[in-house]
């Protein structure tokens, strides 16, 4: 049974987005399709000069960090579908994680709001994109599986309205609330207040897979994170509980996630240029291709922190063609990230970025300093070693 359509309060009309397209009851037809067939990708007029126009917006916006190191081990004995690109042969890989969400002063931890992850995984082999000879190979996460920022127009009218109303999120919401698209728009709010260690992280957008289509996903599975993946960020918890958090969870806890694909099998059901639409995962299955562990270590080191902002760049774009990303807002993406990239050199007074090769060309760990914090409740190196 297809799922109700939801209706905009304000408007009357009928929303797109979230509800799965119809055919829920009908079996997935097994057959997945070729990432260069006709109507995957759909290129619309306009659509580059709108792109640039929201690269100038995202420039004024910032993030806030944490980073780990681990591995990434592709399983053995994948079938075919899913033993593709980096995924055809089984290894295990070093690599480097971060965890992301617009800073505490902009939006605060307490409050449900969309959070991310970004990954490069070294020592990949094969064709890149743009012919880099470095063996990396980055993806890019959220903590929804749809994006309300469906496509370039869409993506500038929102940031249009975040910034006009910068300083007063309560309108920005009401915006929101009042599209067409309502139930998208406004999906980010409405997230689960779960801990960064124990969210559910989507591509959101669709990749090719080898000779075929897929987004990703990447999962909590540690027993220890589950245990805590029904547990809610309480309202009076303090504005930078997620960083406090996910912090002293690492230092204490290995951290273990599984790294998933979902294959493209029916266009009609899941479209790939249009990210408000959710791919049913019951009807077309996330299935583990990967492993990716982190064992106890602090997330706060400030060398590694201020080197990956201002040094390297975590970008979907970078990697092998056999990974391409897919649809417009992949395209904007590619435009977007340059951007950023750009003005981040230009502000730390650097002429370009780093791709480093390998775990050794990341920052000796440095321990972060420690002060007194009377009036603010934060992690404490020595207090969580303790």
């Amino acid at each position: 049974m297809s799922c109700p359509v939801q209706h905009n309060v304000h408007t009357g009309e009928k929303a797109s987005g979230t509800a799965k397209a119809s055919g829920e009851d009908k079996p997935a037809s097994g057959e997945y399709m070729k990432w260069d067939a006709e109507g995957v990708e759909v290129v619309p007029p306009e659509e580059e000069k709108k792109i640039y126009e929201v690269s100038a917006q995202f420039n004024r916006f910032q993030m806030m960090n944490l980073c780990v190191m681990g591995k990434f081990t592709v399983h053995h004995d994948l079938p075919k579908h899913l033993a593709q690109g980096m995924f055809a042969k089984p290894g295990t890989y070093d690599v480097i994680m971060r965890y992301s969400s617009l800073t505490p002063k902009i939006v605060p931890d307490n409050i449900p709001a969309p959070r991310g992850i970004g990954m490069k995984i070294f020592g990949i082999e094969g064709e890149k994109l743009y012919g880099e000879d470095m063996k990396t190979q980055d993806w890019t996460f959220n903590n929804y599986p749809i994006l309300e920022l469906r496509d370039p127009k869409t993506t500038y009218d929102i940031a249009d309205s975040l910034e006009r109303n910068w300083n007063d999120l309560a309108t920005f919401g009401k915006e929101q609330s009042e599209r067409v698209d309502a139930d998208v728009a406004t999906h980010g709010s409405q997230l689960p207040r779960q801990q960064m260690v124990a969210m559910p992280q989507y591509s959101q957008s669709a990749y090719r897979h080898g000779d075929y289509v897929a987004k990703y996903g990447v999962f909590p599975i540690g027993a220890e994170q589950k245990k805590i993946e029904n547990e809610d960020v309480k309202e009076s918890d303090p504005m930078n509980i997620l960083s406090q958090h996910t912090r002293a969870f690492h230092m204490k806890n290995k951290v273990t996630y599984s790294f998933c694909a979902q294959l493209l099998q029916d266009l009609k059901e899941q479209p790939v240029d249009d990210l408000g639409v959710e791919w049913d995962a019951k009807k077309y299955p996330f299935e583990q291709v990967a492993t990716i562990e982190f064992e106890p270590q602090d997330s706060w080191l400030p060398e590694f922190r201020v080197w990956w902002d201002d040094r390297i760049t975590v970008n979907s774009w970078h990697g092998l063609k056999t990974h391409q990303p897919l649809g417009s807002t992949n395209r904007m993406r590619r435009v977007v990230y340059a951007e950023s990239r750009k003005l981040r050199l230009r502000v730390n007074g650097y002429k370009d970025y780093v791709e480093p090769a390998s775990l050794k060309e990341v920052p000796v760990p440095i321990p972060p300093p420690q002060f007194e914090l009377p009036l603010h409740s934060a992690v404490s190196t020595v207090e969580v070693a303790s």
